[in-house]
């Protein structure tokens, strides 16, 4: 007697299963966002929300009105703001090449690319522990809105997943590009924090009593109203140049100077309406002899 051999019918199921299969991924890959795209998205918003800040000034600090909803303590609001870019930054560091599959075919693999992705990230932590820690624990802080700290928590959410993203697929710099980004870097954060510095001794040197708002000289407080404004912009263009130019710190850089620049010239013009003709009119707002 023979056996009956029963036909492949599970093989053929099988392989007609492979062709959707197969065509669903090629779809979900074409469908999925991509890094440069997130990226061009960010700086095109960065391009809208320019204008916009010169009519309106995010109210913090001196800027602080009625209208804006709640307010919240100044310096838990600033921590919890700023502290978000390097926890997002961790996350696009470590896992950003799920977001962004396509950035896996740029991974750095050898040993110097990595750890100078790794240098990157480390600088990246190093601006934000002054400027989430060091920075409100120095000084008093007025009460900011909370729809300043959404939206500053929001931001940094994007910007540092889209920057830890890339720069965990770096590969390292040339000798003269590290020299000079180094630079320009080192002297956009010694700007910015010998700036805050100043700020920090003048108010300190108020009599007891006076205004809690002084009028800033010397340094580069002779020449801008907001030098740590300006050192901040240089610092970010000095990462640029480290990362080679890359599409995420770039758009970044440009945030930067779409944020403050029009807040720089909004304290100019508070500074003249509270000192009146003891302000100096020569001084620009944010770039010496510019504007």
């Amino acid at each position: 007697m023979i056996a009956r051999v029963a036909p492949p019918r599970l093989s053929l199921r099988a392989s007609g299963a492979r062709r959707p299969a197969r065509a669903h991924r090629r779809f979900v890959r074409r469908a999925m966002l991509t890094h440069a795209t997130a990226v061009a998205l960010w700086a095109a918003t960065a391009a809208i929300a320019f204008p916009y800040l010169f009519t309106q000034t995010a109210p913090y600090g001196k800027f602080v009105s009625a209208g804006w909803g709640p307010l919240l303590n100044g310096k838990g609001g600033w921590l919890a703001q700023e502290m978000t870019s390097p926890v997002a930054a961790w996350f696009g560091f470590t896992r950003g090449v799920r977001a962004f599959p396509e950035l896996a075919r740029t991974t750095a693999s050898s040993a110097a690319d990595v750890t100078y992705a790794r240098f990157l990230f480390g600088l990246w932590c190093a601006h934000y522990a002054n400027r989430a820690v060091a920075f409100p624990l120095t000084r008093e802080m007025s009460p900011t809105a909370a729809a300043t700290v959404f939206c500053a928590v929001g931001f940094n959410l994007i910007n540092g997943f889209l920057v830890g993203a890339e720069i965990a697929s770096i590969t390292r710099a040339p000798t003269d590009r590290i020299v000079v980004g180094g630079v320009v870097f080192v002297v956009g954060a010694w700007i910015n924090v010998a700036s805050d510095a100043g700020l920090r001794r003048r108010r300190a040197e108020r009599p007891a009593g006076a205004d809690r708002y002084v009028l800033p000289s010397g340094g580069l407080f002779d020449l801008v109203a907001c030098p740590n404004y300006l050192g901040e912009c240089i610092e970010w263009c000095g990462f640029t140049i480290l990362a080679n130019g890359a599409r995420s710190t770039t758009a970044f850089a440009f945030w930067t100077f779409a944020n403050l620049f029009p807040r720089a010239l909004a304290t100019r013009a508070w500074y003249r309406r509270r000192f009146g003709d003891a302000y100096p009119r020569h001084r620009r707002a944010m770039i010496p002899f510019i504007a």
